[in-house]
C-alpha cells in the first residue's frame, strides 16, 4: 500500500471513488463502516445500490449528466446532505462532496461521505424548542400563531368555522406561592397532558404563556356545536391534581371566538372544574 493509499485508510470519513459506468473502484475503512459492507463487496457495485430505491432513477440521471459535461467541476460540499442506504436496510443521513478525478482512459469521482446523524438530530432538537414549550413540549406562542393562520387560510377552502378558545388557570399564583414553583411545574405539566385529551389530530393546544393556554378546532360546524365541543373539552380537565400526595384546586376562566364570525374574542363566564360549569358563547 503506498503512503497515499495509507493516509486514505485514516479519514475520517468515508471515501468512495467511481467510474464512468458508476461502479465503486475503491472504498476506505471508513466507507465500509458507514455502508455495512465489507470492501470486498463494494468494489464492483454500483453507486446506485447505496441509495434509497426512489432515488436511484433520478441518480442515475444526475450521474450521467455530470459525466458528460465537458468540464465537469465539485459537486456539492460537506453540508450537501442526502441519504445513504446502508447493507442491512437502514438508511442513514449523510453529508457528501465530490469531485472529479482525471485518470487516462476515464474519468473518475471522488465521494466524501459524512455521517450527519448527529447532526440532523441536533438541528431537529433545536427547530422543535423554538416551536415547543420546554416545560410542557406543547406547541409555544410561536407555533399557536403559525398554525392559527394555516387554519384561517384553510377555512376558506372548507367554509367550516375555525373556534379559537383562550384558557387562564385561576389561583395558580397561590399554588406557587404555597406549594412552590416545583408544584407548580408538576401540575402544568399534568394540566397539559389532560388538555391534550380528546383532541383531534388536527386540533391544537398551545401554551401562550405563564398559566395561559389555547385550543384551536378548525372544521367546526357552528356556536352550538362549538360550544358543546368545548364543554367536553372541559370536562376531560376536571379532575383534582395532587402534588406529592396533596390535592390540589384550580380553576379556569375561558374565551371563545369563532372564525370568520366573530371579528375579535368575546368573553365566556368562568368555567370551574366541576362537571356543573356554564359556559356560554356570547351572541
Amino acid at each position: 500500500m503506498t503512503r497515499e493509499a495509507e493516509l486514505l485508510e485514516w479519514l475520517p470519513d468515508g471515501l468512495l471513488v467511481v467510474d464512468e459506468a458508476g461502479s465503486i473502484v475503491y472504498a476506505n475503512r471508513q466507507a465500509e463502516r458507514l455502508t455495512g459492507y465489507r470492501r470486498s463487496e463494494l468494489l464492483g457495485m454500483r453507486i446506485e445500490l447505496l441509495l434509497p430505491v426512489r432515488l436511484r432513477t433520478t441518480h442515475r440521471e444526475h450521474r450521467r449528466d455530470y459525466n458528460s459535461h465537458p468540464r465537469r467541476r465539485p459537486m456539492g460540499t460537506a453540508d450537501h446532505e442526502f441519504l445513504l442506504r446502508r447493507k442491512d436496510g437502514t438508511q442513514l443521513a449523510a453529508d457528501i462532496a465530490l469531485g472529479p478525478i482525471g485518470r487516462p482512459g476515464g474519468r473518475q469521482t471522488a465521494a466524501a461521505i459524512r455521517d450527519a446523524s448527529e447532526r440532523t438530530k441536533l438541528e431537529a432538537d433545536l427547530k422543535r424548542r423554538a416551536l415547543h414549550d420546554p416545560l410542557t413540549d406543547l406547541p409555544n406562542r410561536n407555533l399557536f400563531f403559525d398554525r392559527l393562520k394555516q387554519v384561517m387560510l384553510a377555512n376558506r377552502r372548507d367554509r367550516r368555522s375555525v373556534a379559537l378558545v383562550m384558557l387562564d388557570l385561576d389561583g395558580f399564583k397561590t399554588i406557587n406561592d404555597s406549594l412552590g414553583h416545583v408544584a407548580g411545574d408538576q401540575i402544568l405539566r399534568d394540566l397539559a397532558v389532560a388538555l391534550q385529551a380528546g383532541l383531534r389530530s388536527t386540533d391544537t393546544v398551545a401554551r401562550i404563556g405563564g398559566d395561559e393556554f389555547a385550543w384551536i378546532l378548525p372544521s367546526m360546524a357552528g356556536p352550538q356545536a362549538t360550544i358543546r365541543r368545548v364543554r367536553s373539552l372541559l370536562r376531560s380537565v376536571t379532575r383534582t391534581y395532587a402534588f406529592d400526595g396533596k390535592p390540589v384546586q384550580i380553576g379556569v376562566s375561558a374565551g371563545l371566538a369563532l372564525f370568520p364570525d366573530d371579528g375579535r374574542p368575546r368573553a365566556m363566564p368562568a368555567a370551574s372544574w366541576v362537571p356543573s360549569f356554564r359556559l356560554k358563547r356570547n351572541s
